[in-house]
């Protein structure tokens, strides 16, 4: 049936053609871009899969540049410790030769003198991006560890956690703040607060009838098994010294409730009672001549009964410490010096040689690990790209085959609604005379 108010064809062919519009708009949409899945109304799943695979990307790209960065920390540090194991090798010619007769061992200082500011000038030079692994700040547990990103991993439950590798810069420091680095002399665990004043003993002198006052305790510190201060006085014509070690302090309050034996003195009344130790409770009766009186806050010291009317003189302390073989440092060294004990300290040198060498194989094996990392990872990053792929991107063969059908049929669907608009025409032609 023909009809002047509804042309039936005419809206089947436009709406043949605006479906043909969007296919090839979609498809040409797929050749500009070469993706198959573009936005989300594409596909919905592969679309999300694959942007979660495009950010994992991203990340581990960002890991690849840490490794990068962190196996230039590596090299920096290697070539530094490598430098010093040749210098040390060095070093220990020098120190060896230093102990024939009848050479200049002032000559071979100063020889010594300018390997040690070739060490020195290779720790501080070994700096990448503002970190220096060789002259290593160690302040607390934390300070010892550094690390390097390496991986980003995405769990079964879709949450991303960064893995790191650990760097243990205590074993590769040649120099740490306040000692025991590769070069230097191991810390004393038991130092505690350190000698600082001695509690104020140190410079302390003083002289006088009666009760003469003594050391004003002024902070915690700490007599070790090394450590020996000893102070000489008089009482009238009588001459006697004192002596302070940690046997003295273990005596005074190691037995107490909430005190070890760890030669801590952390208080005024701790300081009384060591000096009370050391003048009066450690002298037999025949002995003695002056013991210690007070607390908090002063201290003084009292002649013995029979000797009160006598002239208390007090010396400045003497502070001695008797050090274990291994606690030399290298830039400490001295050939000159009459007491050298050259088989300890070829010992020592040795013992740094072969920490040195362990140092630097400790290094190859990081960079080996960095090296393992960083090829994964690359291979990482194109087995995703090749993933996201196979999801995502168009096959451009078969979009422009396509393509090229869909023009066809729009072409052909011009036409249909050509003809179906004609339709009205004839319908006209019909009512002419």
């Amino acid at each position: 049936m023909s009809s002047i108010l509804t042309n039936a064809g005419a809206t089947s062919a436009l709406q043949i053609l605006r479906f043909l519009d969007s296919e090839v708009s979609g498809t040409q949409r797929q050749a500009a871009t070469g993706l198959r899945v573009g936005q989300a109304s594409d596909n919905a799943a592969y679309w999300s899969i694959a942007t979660t695979m495009r950010s994992d990307q991203g990340a581990l790209s960002v890991v690849q540049d840490a490794l990068g960065l962190g196996a230039a920390k590596v090299d920096t540090a290697y070539e530094g410790m490598a430098a010093t194991a040749d210098i040390l090798a060095a070093f220990m010619a020098k120190v060896v030769s230093a102990q024939q007769d009848g050479i200049d061992k002032k000559k071979i200082q100063e020889e010594l003198e300018q390997l040690k500011q070739q060490i020195v000038s290779i720790s501080n030079a070994a700096t990448f991006a503002d970190q220096n692994w060789l002259r290593s700040d160690m302040r607390g547990e934390a300070g010892t560890k550094t690390s390097v990103l390496s991986s980003s991993d995405r769990g079964e439950d879709g949450t991303v956690s960064l893995q790191s590798i650990d760097v243990d810069l205590s074993k590769i420091a040649l120099f740490k703040n306040g000692g025991g680095g590769i070069l230097q002399k191991e810390p004393d665990p038991d130092l505690g607060y350190g000698l600082g004043t001695i509690g104020g003993l140190l410079g302390f002198s003083a002289s006088g009838y009666g009760d003469v006052p003594g050391p004003a305790f002024d902070q915690p510190f700490t007599i070790t098994k090394f450590d020996v201060v000893t102070v000489a006085f008089s009482v009238g014509t009588s001459q006697d010294t004192f002596v302070i070690t940690k046997n003295v302090v273990d005596q005074a309050l190691g037995g107490q409730i909430g005190y070890g034996y760890d030669g801590d003195i952390e208080s005024t009344a701790d300081w009384a009672k060591v000096l009370l130790q050391a003048t009066f409770l450690n002298k037999d009766p025949s002995d003695a001549l002056l013991e210690a009186q007070g607390g908090v806050p002063n201290i003084f010291f009292r002649a013995i009964p029979s000797l009160a009317a006598e002239l208390i003189t007090i010396q400045p302390p003497v502070h001695t410490r008797t050090l274990p073989p291994e606690g030399i440092d290298i830039l400490d060294i001295d050939v000159t010096d009459p007491d050298i004990d050259f088989p300890t300290i070829t010992l020592v040198l040795d013992e740094m040689q072969q920490k040195v060498i362990s140092a630097g194989a400790y290094l190859g094996s990081l960079k080996s690990r960095i090296d393992m990392q960083e090829a994964f990872g690359n291979r990482l990053i194109d087995s995703l790209d090749r993933g996201v792929g196979r999801l995502v991107d168009a096959n451009m063969t078969e979009v422009s085959s396509r393509l090229k059908a869909l023009q066809v049929q729009q072409q052909l669907a011009f036409q249909s609604l050509s003809i179906t608009n004609s339709d009205s025409r004839n319908i006209l032609s019909l009512f002419q005379p």
